[in-house]
C-alpha cells in the first residue's frame, strides 16, 4: 500500500452495523468494522461489472488485494463518541416480521428487532475512517465516488446503508477519532496508548472476545452460516511503541494487527 486517506461520511439512512443477535434482537456494532466496507465495496463493483457471481468474487479478491480499511467512528466535530455516546445518542431499533404470503398472517415466532443508528437530522456528527491503498482509481470512478454509492453494513432491504462521502483527505497525518500520526505504512502508537476498535494483537486491558460475521449459505441463503471465529481485543491499550495496520485478509479483515 503507497498511499493512506482519511475519509468522512454522512449518513443518508440509519445503519444497522451488524454484530451478533441477543434472542431476537439483531444487534449492531457502535462503530463501523474495516471489513464492512471491503464487503460493500466487492458488493457494488460486482453490481456494476455485471452482477454474476464471478463478478462478485473477482470483485472481492481485487478489493482485499488493493485495499485495507480501518474502522471507522462517529465523531461530533473533534470528539469521537465512544459506545455509550453512540448508545445514548444514535441507537433506536425498529420491529420486523416475516409474512406468510397463502394466509397474509405474521409467519410463527418470525417476529424481530433490528438496531440501527441514525444521526439526528441538521446534526454535525459524521461517521470518519481511514484507507489504505495502492492506486485510488477502481473501474470508472475513484474511491471517494464508490463511497457514496456503496450500501453500509446489513439489512439493506429495509432502507438502511445509505451513505455519501462529504470529505476526504489523502495522506493524511492523523487517524479519525484516534489522533495517532499515520502514513502509508500504518499507525503509530506508543505504549499505553488507546487503539479503539478490534485488534488481533499488539494490544491488552481488556478481554479476548470472538470475532465472527454471519454468511451467505448456499441452501438457507444469506446471513445463515457463522464464519470461522478469530479472537479479538477490543479498544485496548498498545502494549508497547508499535505500528498497527488493518489485516488485509480471512476472517481478520479490517481488524488492527502490527506490522514491523
Amino acid at each position: 500500500m503507497s498511499t493512506f486517506a482519511s475519509f468522512s461520511l454522512e449518513l443518508r439512512s440509519p445503519l444497522h452495523l451488524g454484530s451478533r443477535r441477543a434472542g431476537v434482537v439483531a444487534q449492531t456494532h457502535r462503530h463501523a468494522p474495516g471489513h464492512l466496507f471491503v464487503h460493500a465495496l466487492a458488493a457494488a463493483v460486482g453490481a456494476a461489472r455485471g452482477g454474476l457471481p464471478e463478478h462478485f468474487a473477482e470483485a472481492l479478491a481485487e478489493v482485499m488485494r488493493r485495499f485495507r480499511f480501518g474502522p471507522a467512528f462517529f465523531i461530533d466535530g473533534e470528539c469521537r463518541l465512544d459506545d455509550t455516546e453512540v448508545e445514548r445518542r444514535l441507537l433506536s431499533s425498529s420491529h420486523h416480521v416475516t409474512l406468510d404470503g397463502a394466509t397474509r398472517s405474521a409467519v410463527e415466532s418470525a417476529l424481530f428487532e433490528v438496531e440501527q443508528l441514525a444521526v439526528p437530522a441538521g446534526g454535525g456528527i459524521r461517521l470518519c475512517g481511514g484507507v489504505w491503498f495502492d492506486d485510488e482509481r477502481l473501474d470508472a470512478h475513484r474511491l471517494r465516488e464508490w463511497l457514496s454509492i456503496i450500501r453500509l453494513g446489513g439489512e439493506i432491504k429495509t432502507g438502511c446503508g445509505h451513505v455519501e462521502c462529504d470529505g476526504w483527505q489523502a495522506d493524511a497525518s492523523a487517524y479519525p477519532g484516534i489522533g495517532a500520526a499515520v502514513d502509508a505504512a500504518g499507525l503509530r502508537l506508543a505504549a499505553g496508548e488507546l487503539l479503539p476498535g478490534a485488534a488481533i494483537d499488539g494490544v491488552g486491558g481488556v478481554p479476548l472476545q470472538p470475532w465472527l460475521g454471519r454468511r451467505h449459505d448456499p441452501k438457507l441463503g444469506f446471513g445463515r452460516c457463522l464464519s470461522q471465529a478469530v479472537l479479538v481485543r477490543m479498544h485496548g491499550r498498545s502494549d508497547r511503541e508499535a505500528r498497527f495496520l488493518p489485516c488485509g485478509s480471512g476472517a481478520a479483515t479490517g481488524c488492527w494487527e502490527t506490522v514491523v
